[in-house]
């Protein structure tokens, strides 16, 4: 029983590992599209515009929720700020949800 309980205990530790390394990956894709776009990077460029593309379907559930910000000449997306905040309330419920399960 005791081996049994370790497992558990592994296999609780490795999902919680795997999503929360998922999660700081896909928060930092945002941010680095968030300062490429502060910056003024050239969309035409393939790394920027492959960042641009994929990062597209992450922020398009909160697009239009603000106005674009310029500051003094930068743009800020507040869209992008809008899906980091988003994203990650949505982990902090869902690691609430892991840990019901738990048997801590």
């Amino acid at each position: 029983m005791r081996i049994l309980s370790n497992i558990y205990s592994f296999i609780y530790s490795l999902i919680l590992s795997i999503i929360s390394k998922l999660f700081w990956l896909l928060e930092l894709f945002l941010l680095l599209r968030l300062l490429l776009k502060f910056l003024g990077a050239n969309p035409q460029t393939l790394v920027v515009s492959l960042i641009y593309k994929y990062s597209d379907v992450l922020i398009s559930p909160f697009s239009f929720i603000f106005r674009n910000i310029y500051w003094e000449g930068h743009l800020i997306e507040t869209s992008v700020i809008s899906a980091v905040i988003g994203y990650a309330i949505a982990m902090f419920i869902v690691f609430q949800i892991i840990k019901v399960f738990s048997r801590d």
